[in-house]
């Protein structure tokens, strides 16, 4: 995918983000840049014509994460009769996407350790969150027809790249957003009052990183898909609706909230109720099996993740989707 001529928002951006960590974002991006592997790989899982082949020899440049991406293909979940000793046979097994989300999730969890967070908040937790709303992104676009499943799935994954940055590099700043959730205010009043915008601070960086325009905007729209240009409008909504669904699923981050406009996304896609409920029936049969993997591939330390605990039936009724998607939330 040809990468669109950048919009430069910083200017307008840093009043509403901390001095100090519009400063610092600038600073880190030199310091912590995206690794060369997954920026290829960004690249390839974008562009549909992307061969295994082509997979295999981006894969096969980092020792560390052929070793990792063949560990996978060996696990459990794939139930392999003989034992999988190359990228190409890891491929097999796995899936062409499956196996590029692997390796680009490997990739940023390298470049963003999670395994020591501030007290109260759980990294593994917000890495599961980020892998089911970039599957559960992908197979919207590809059940639905709605954008390349590869540049859904992508987006999905870095969604919430600006929590991710916070929680890694701002752990003093993060720590104080903690402090006020536990006192009483809401994900997105917390944010505001420290200025610590999660969509903003992604957006930053993924501009800094100079990543794809659809990327950016994804980042940024992804609580508030009704402001997104018309370019990214689409994908921005897909991301918004599976970053609920999996929330709603038992897949939480502590530190989000807020609602959606069920109609609004549902127009926006051309969906009809009966449509998207068949679909998130047969995703969260699905999310189900794949958790484990998730979980192998992000494990530090001895945390674990529950499996999805919402009830399907309380999705689209009662206190479940329905409350979540049902009312119009703006951010700032």
């Amino acid at each position: 995918m040809p990468l669109t001529a950048p919009v430069d928002k910083s200017k307008e951006m840093e009043p509403r983000l901390d001095p100090q960590v519009a400063h610092r974002l600038r600073d880190l991006s030199l310091l912590v840049s995206l690794p060369q592997i997954s920026l290829n790989l960004i690249n390839l899982i974008s562009d549909a014509g992307t061969t295994n082949k082509q997979l295999q020899a981006v894969v096969e440049l980092d020792p560390a994460l052929t070793a990792k991406v063949i560990s996978l293909a060996n696990s459990a979940f794939y139930s392999v009769r003989t034992p999988v000793l190359t990228v190409d046979r890891a491929i097999t097994v796995i899936g062409y996407q499956e196996l590029g989300l692997l390796a680009l999730g490997l990739g940023l969890s390298e470049t963003f350790d999670l395994s020591s967070v501030p007290m109260g908040f759980d990294g593994e937790s917000l890495w599961i969150h980020s892998l089911a709303v970039s599957w559960l992104s992908r197979e919207m676009g590809r059940h639905f027809d709605l954008i390349e499943p590869g540049e859904a799935m992508i987006a999905g994954l870095l969604h919430d790249l600006g929590t991710i940055t916070l929680v890694s590099k701002f752990p003093v700043q993060f720590q104080h957003l903690l402090e006020l959730i536990v006192a009483g205010q809401s994900g997105l009043e917390a944010e505001n009052t420290l200025k610590l915008n999660h969509e903003l601070v992604g957006y930053e960086l993924a501009c800094l990183w100079k990543l794809p325009l659809i990327y950016r905007e994804s980042i940024l729209f992804h609580h508030r898909p009704q402001r997104a240009p018309e370019r990214s409008k689409i994908m921005a909504t897909i991301v918004a609706m599976a970053d609920i669904l999996v929330r709603k699923i038992g897949f939480d981050v502590k530190t989000e909230d807020g609602t959606l406009d069920l109609g609004y996304c549902l127009e926006t896609l051309h969906l009809s109720p009966e449509s998207l409920h068949t679909f998130i029936r047969e995703m969260l049969l699905g999310s189900q099996k794949v958790v484990p993997l998730w979980q192998q591939m992000v494990r530090h330390g001895h945390h674990k993740t529950p499996p999805p605990r919402t009830k399907f039936s309380s999705l689209m009724e009662g206190r479940g989707l329905g409350s979540g998607l049902s009312q119009k939330s703006e951010r700032p």
